[in-house]
């Protein structure tokens, strides 16, 4: 059984940057948003630039389920709630759009990523108080569904509806594809070139990289976190969610995928090869012990399955406080600063959509979803709760990792000062030490040790780290590696 995700490609990597630029347009991040900003820009005759920290379409998004749905565990509720029934609409309709985006794009490119059409199933497993608000509102924007009172498969559901209308593909597929198409109309790929810092200038910005500076009119940060601090502080406007995978072999002659609306949140994609499942969220600043959590989901699998695991594997989902992707502009002070992230748990839909909405934007057309997204919206009252209670639960995590040492997931692990800095060292089984820096360089939080995955992580804002320090996942931009006598 193998600790990574079904979604596996033969690596096509592009060069890495290596000078300085003068560029009309920078786009950081080559997963579903980055590729799809610069798909839609192709063809203009702006001079553009993409690059990303390791390789185009492997990041972020080969962690995903690959659903094209706008069935999305009764989410139109939680909008409803947090921002009124109008963009609770406006955000449904903007995920239809989405899927017949991606459909399209497909198509037209004749784009071999197996997209395969399918029903979505929302399901309660046990209460249904959730599941009945999300058919309230599928009434009230006359959205056929079917009602159930089981899945296509056994296991616990009292009632559930589903749409068609709805997807899966390969994501990396796509992406390749993608890649192939930008490549050939003249937009230039950096591959292994991190962005570092970025600093305002009169006529644009300036990015520093591995690799050499990037001076760009407009930037596009589309890197599932952005990874700058100011402006905006996006950290006090973004949280974590944690959610746990594994795909088993595939015996049913069924294809569908399907998301439960009650906690501990389960979710399936059943299709021609694959038989994907997870769930298990939870915010990462809580239930650190990320071991346990998995082996809970594991526990719970084999109860009602009796299929071989193939391979498992976790991801990060960022959250807004008012439910809705963050897709634009980042504020007025900088209108020519575009940012990408808070998907939700539904990076393909929201990447595909930002894609179209920022490149909208850069060429100065109309998109009737941009003012919905943009960044710099004013918080309603619940949003602004929801901004205070989450706040406080990553700074009582951030005071925790401090003073806490105690918990099983630091087990195997000493903590000591070493030239002036706070260090922490994990030895393995063969007795070998790995000693790193035990602090994140984003925003300073103590790291914990992932017994699951053998990594270092920040349990404030997602950072991820080797065992011996080195960058896997920001938004953190530096490694933690630590050497005596530095």
């Amino acid at each position: 059984m193998k600790n990574e995700s079904i979604w596996e490609l033969p690596i096509c990597s592009t060069p890495k940057l290596e000078t300085d630029l003068d560029v009309d347009i920078l786009i950081i991040g080559g997963g579903m948003a980055g590729m799809n900003t610069a798909y839609h820009l192709r063809g203009s005759k702006e001079k553009i630039v993409l690059i990303d920290r390791d390789t185009t379409s492997y990041g972020v998004t080969k962690n995903t389920t690959g659903k094209l749905t706008f069935l999305q565990e009764g989410i139109y509720p939680q909008i409803e709630d947090a921002r009124g029934k109008e963009d609770a609409k406006e955000y449904f309709y903007s995920q239809k759009d989405a899927v017949r985006l991606a459909k399209n794009i497909i198509l037209s490119n004749h784009i071999d990523c197996d997209l395969l059409e399918l029903d979505s199933y929302l399901f309660a497993s046990v209460d249904t108080k959730e599941l009945k608000k999300e058919k309230k509102f599928l009434n009230h924007v006359n959205e056929k569904y079917q009602t159930h009172e089981k899945l296509p498969i056994p296991f616990p559901c009292v009632e559930a509806i589903s749409v068609s209308g709805t997807y899966t593909f390969h994501p990396l597929k796509y992406l390749r594809a993608l890649k192939e198409i930008i490549l050939k109309s003249g937009i230039t790929i950096y591959d292994h070139t991190k962005a570092i810092a970025i600093d305002k200038e009169d006529d644009g910005y300036l990015v520093h990289t591995n690799g050499g500076d990037i001076k760009a009119k407009k930037v596009v940060v589309a890197t599932h976190y952005p990874f700058f601090v100011l402006p905006a502080l996006l950290p006090l406007s973004l949280k974590l969610d944690k959610s746990y995978l594994l795909a088993a072999n595939k015996e049913e002659e069924d294809v569908f995928t399907a998301v439960s609306t009650d906690a501990p949140y389960y979710t399936f994609r059943v299709d021609q090869n694959h038989f994907i499942f997870g769930g298990y969220s939870h915010n990462l600043a809580t239930k650190l012990n990320y071991k346990q959590n998995h082996d809970e989901m594991m526990n719970y699998f084999k109860d009602h399955f009796q299929k071989d695991i193939l391979c498992f594997w976790s991801t990060h989902d960022m959250t807004s406080k008012d439910h809705l992707p963050m897709i634009g502009a980042l504020n007025e002070e900088n209108p020519n600063l575009y940012i990408a992230t808070a998907f939700h748990k539904w990076g393909m839909t929201n990447g595909i959509l930002a894609g179209k909405v920022i490149a909208d934007l850069i060429l100065e057309k109309e998109n009737k979803y941009a003012k919905l997204l943009k960044p710099d919206r004013l918080l309603t009252p619940k949003s602004l709760l929801n901004k205070i209670g989450d706040n406080g639960m990553i700074d009582m995590t951030y005071i925790n990792t401090k003073i806490n040492k105690e918990k099983d997931f630091y087990k195997n692990i000493t903590f000591e000062e070493c030239d002036g800095l706070p260090t922490a060292t994990y030895t393995d089984e063969t007795g070998v030490k790995h000693t790193v820096i035990n602090r994140c360089p984003h925003l300073k939080c103590s790291l914990i040790f992932n017994e699951l995955d053998k990594t270092w992580d920040c349990p404030c804002h997602g950072s991820r780290f080797t065992l011996d320090g080195e960058l896997m996942q920001g938004p953190s931009v530096y490694d933690i590696t630590f050497k005596k006598d530095r």
